[in-house]
């Protein structure tokens, strides 16, 4: 069976300043703000209504993650899904007004998904900004105290695909329908959210964003380099709300749905730089302990 899952929808996250953290992405990341009150702010890179969200709250958080599914009738094979695996259902109300049909559960940990329909693509394509447009939001890689459960929950729920693991479940990777290598990641560590990517066209644009970083005397927290799950190349710094951000280029895709998932050793702490980082450069324990924690859900 195919994913029912397209591609990643959109990211929800608590901020305690709206307007920082909308100018942040926009200086850094170079998306836009399409929309914009006291109760939320709308971004996105191109022509989809909306990729990331900000909502105010009382301290950084992760609240919603959008997944496209690939019709309104997977939106409902999502649903049941879940309830034969016994997963709670949260809400059957889309989050935005775009949005046809959606239905938001919660895995056994209480990771937050929306599994919505394809949002329309009524956004002009071309925008005034920083000079650097990402081309989307790619993945999210979460938090899990068990990636193994939380794997399987995934798969039971939304048909997403494991495309690799580490040897004992350290990590594991996730596809959907649109091949990329994964859309959804999950690491061992208490439950939230690692690190939120988005993809750009090239390497050079990772030189803007690093730059633009230079003049708020801010740092890449890693990288340059390229990830062997993947092949993707990256880097990642911290946002002003203090969201570990991933900026990609060159993912790999897996254009096989039977293919099944390769198994690699990461080495101790993450120590194995061919699965780690190809070019050589290990991360930090800084980068390896970061998590952001996930809220309850507040539709």
């Amino acid at each position: 069976m195919r994913p029912l899952v397209q591609r990643m929808g959109h990211v929800t996250l608590g901020v305690t300043d709206l307007d920082r953290a909308a100018d942040d992405a926009v200086n850094m990341l170079g998306v836009r703000v399409i929309e914009s009150d006291e109760a939320r702010v709308l971004l996105s890179s191109n022509e989809r209504n909306a990729e990331l969200i900000f909502r105010p709250a009382a301290k950084s958080e992760i609240q919603i993650c959008g997944l496209e599914a690939v019709s309104g009738d997977a939106v409902d094979a999502v649903r049941s899904r879940c309830e034969a695996s016994g997963l709670k259902i949260l809400s059957d109300q889309p989050s935005l007004p775009c949005m046809e049909k959606a239905v938001t559960f919660g895995t056994s940990e209480g990771h937050v998904f929306e599994v919505h329909t394809p949002v329309p693509y009524d956004r002009p394509v071309r925008y005034l900004g920083s000079g650097i447009h990402p081309k989307s939001l790619d993945h999210v890689n979460f938090t899990s105290e068990d990636p193994e459960r939380f794997t399987d929950e995934m798969n039971a729920a939304c048909g997403l695909l494991l495309s690799q693991r580490t040897s004992g479940y350290e990590i594991c990777w996730m596809r959907a329908g649109n091949y990329r290598h994964h859309t959804v990641a999950a690491v061992k560590n208490p439950t939230g959210v690692h690190h939120i990517s988005w993809e750009f066209a090239s390497f050079q644009d990772f030189k803007t964003v690093a730059d633009s970083l230079c003049v708020e005397d801010r740092r890449i927290v890693w990288g340059p380099g390229r990830h062997g799950p993947g092949d993707n190349l990256f880097i990642y710094y911290r946002d002003a709300s203090g969201f570990m951000t991933e900026c990609i280029a060159e993912m790999e895709e897996i254009l096989d749905d039977g293919q099944p998932p390769n198994v690699v050793d990461p080495g101790e702490n993450l120590s194995n730089y061919k699965v780690v980082n190809q070019w050589g450069a290990l991360p930090s324990q800084d980068w390896i302990d970061h998590f952001t924690p996930y809220a309850e859900f507040n539709p």
